[in-house]
């Protein structure tokens, strides 16, 4: 269904109601106390309602995110003479569906391979340790576009790591941080969740110079910043044009009487003293999930990141 924006006018401002808010990345936390596969927990993720459908959401890419380190029994002479060697894991989406009163399975040979398909392998130097990313998006789509909507379930086999490194899965989840474990990393395109009401004068639709709101996009890529932000790839700062001089304005635009006062007192003396400028009225913050110097991953609200509406204060 096509959607259009619908402009109200009030006085001399536009009044936009629109803005389709859209979430394009998905952070998903397995379970910690899921089913395990020969002696290992698995890495499940389970459906929930408001991830979407596959009418409403297209996964562009998704990616598992976990840390691969030295064994704790590996000494560190070990350490340094392999430092440079390539291990390889796999990563194998387990098809089965445990019994709830029994969540410990074994399978070895032909039932493992029945019941498993692999879904991605990585091979990487010992000097890369830490956290790794591992590429899923085919299974992640399959999963989004399934009919039944049932638990995802991953294996990840260390057999070609010489028993020199495994990957950390879980810590003791009463007191680490969640983004301390394996997560789940899904990006969309953008999907309708809820209309919003906001008063911005968009540029593509201000009349030439009126101040108004530019769209402008940052991809991390372009400043350097790919290195340690893991999502999003970038984001629309926007930022503010437009000449507020000669905009003609009711007492109800002005955020307060100083300004109406200022202004009033400018446009009656016709001084240049004072000259109204366009600027951000408006911000809102954006979410990161990025790696700190000492190479954990934590989400956080960074305020005021974002311009929503310009005006001339």
């Amino acid at each position: 269904m096509d959607t259009h924006p619908i402009y109200f006018v009030f006085r001399d401002q536009r009044l936009q109601f629109t803005g389709w808010v859209r979430y394009t990345n998905r952070a998903l936390f397995p379970n910690p106390h899921g089913s395990t596969l020969n002696g290992q927990t698995l890495l499940e993720f389970p459906w929930s309602q408001d991830m979407g459908s596959t009418d409403s959401v297209k996964v562009k890419s998704a990616k598992l995110w976990f840390r691969l380190e030295y064994r704790p029994d590996v000494p560190p002479a070990a350490r340094r003479t392999h430092h440079s060697h390539n291990v390889t894991l796999w990563l194998f989406k387990i098809n089965f569906r445990t019994n709830p009163m029994r969540n410990t399975t074994f399978l070895s040979g032909k039932e493992f391979d029945e019941h498993a398909t692999l879904a991605s392998s990585l091979s990487l130097s010992l000097n890369n340790l830490g956290w790794i990313s591992v590429d899923v998006t085919n299974t992640v789509r399959e999963w989004y576009g399934s009919s039944g909507k049932h638990r995802l379930r991953f294996h990840i086999d260390c057999s070609g790591c010489g028993g020199l490194v495994s990957p950390v899965l879980f810590h003791d989840t009463r007191q680490a941080n969640e983004w301390e474990n394996p997560f789940l990393m899904v990006y969309t395109d953008p999907t309708v969740a809820r209309r919003v009401r906001r008063r911005a004068l968009d540029c593509s639709l201000a009349v030439r110079g009126q101040c108004c709101k530019q769209r402008f996009y940052i991809k991390f890529q372009d400043i350097g910043w790919d290195s340690w932000i893991i999502a999003p790839g970038g984001y629309y700062a926007n930022y503010c044009r437009g000449d507020c001089g000669g905009v003609h304005r009711t007492p109800d635009t002005y955020l307060n009487f100083y300004t109406q006062a200022i202004e009033d007192y400018r446009k009656a003396k016709h001084s240049s003293i004072f000259q109204p400028c366009c600027a951000p009225v408006k911000f809102s913050s954006m979410s990161l999930i990025y790696f700190t110097d000492d190479g954990n991953i934590i989400k956080r609200d960074l305020p005021k990141m974002v311009i929503d509406e310009c005006g001339c204060p």
